[in-house]
């Protein structure tokens, strides 16, 4: 079993550490992450720069391990056009990250993007996030290699274009039930702090809060809410099926109007 694994927070972060640490029962794990912070960095990749890739060591056994200076994306696209040119990977985790992602945090997350090139490359993947704090990540990552061998035993039937993204619960881990989710209603009151920089040019920061809205039972924000492991299946279709026709008619009329 040959597992890949990265993160947004940069290849020496807590997260990544626990979770090699774990994944390492597994079979042969390869760390290829950002070598510095690269959250919500979404699912950007770099073009005009090269990229520069160092071999370290992490204190993690065996564990090869590679710092990218690019993007999650971008260290997922290296590692698996270079490092599984040859053997494939068979499996992808992402994190784990230090903060949630639920509801619209998908879009921006550099750890959901991770797991969803992956997918894109037809490899089985999972993006883990923890809702703290606190950050008890020795036991997000039990909770992780539990999730993992769980659905391995699932991976002939898993579909091609799709990935997990799991957020634990910051308290009572060892004891937090799965729940499968759809991504719930959560948004961010958006705010900028003024501030001057080291060479006094004005600049600004981002402050946004989170505002989270009241869904059902069934969605990633209210789960974790409950003390329970979110586990929602994400995929890139971002057509809107349910509207298309709709959107067709109205093209449709607007051609005729025009003498179309």
């Amino acid at each position: 079993m040959r597992i890949l694994i990265s993160n947004d927070d940069g290849v020496r972060a807590p997260g990544i550490l626990a979770l090699t640490r774990r994944m390492a029962q597994l079979g042969d794990v390869f760390v290829v992450a950002p070598d510095r912070q690269r959250s919500a960095s979404s699912h950007g990749i770099t073009f005009h720069r090269p990229l520069y890739v160092e071999k370290l060591e992490l204190g993690a056994g065996e564990t090869a391990a590679y710092a990218v200076s690019g993007t999650p994306v971008d260290c997922v696209k290296w590692a698996i056009t270079v490092l599984g040119k040859d053997l494939p990977f068979d499996w992808m985790v992402s994190g784990i990250n230090e903060g949630a992602n639920l509801a619209v945090d998908v879009l921006y997350s550099g750890t959901v993007a991770a797991a969803g090139e992956a997918a894109l490359r037809r490899v089985p993947a999972m993006a883990l996030s923890l809702c703290g704090p606190p950050w008890p990540f020795d036991e997000a990552a039990e909770a992780a290699l539990a999730l993992v061998e769980a659905f391995m035993q699932e991976r002939d039937a898993w579909p091609a274009d799709t990935f997990l993204n799991v957020n634990f619960p910051a308290q009572g881990l060892r004891e937090a039930p799965w729940r499968a989710t759809e991504l719930g209603a959560r948004g961010y009151r958006d705010a900028f702090r003024q501030e001057v920089d080291g060479e006094g040019r004005l600049c600004y920061r981002y402050a946004g809060e989170a505002v989270e809205e009241l869904g059902g039972p069934s969605t990633d924000v209210i789960t974790v809410q409950t003390g329970a492991i979110s586990v929602t299946p994400l995929r890139y279709r971002f057509t809107n099926q349910d509207w298309l026709a709709t959107l067709e008619t109205w093209m449709a009329r607007s051609s005729r109007n025009r003498g179309g």
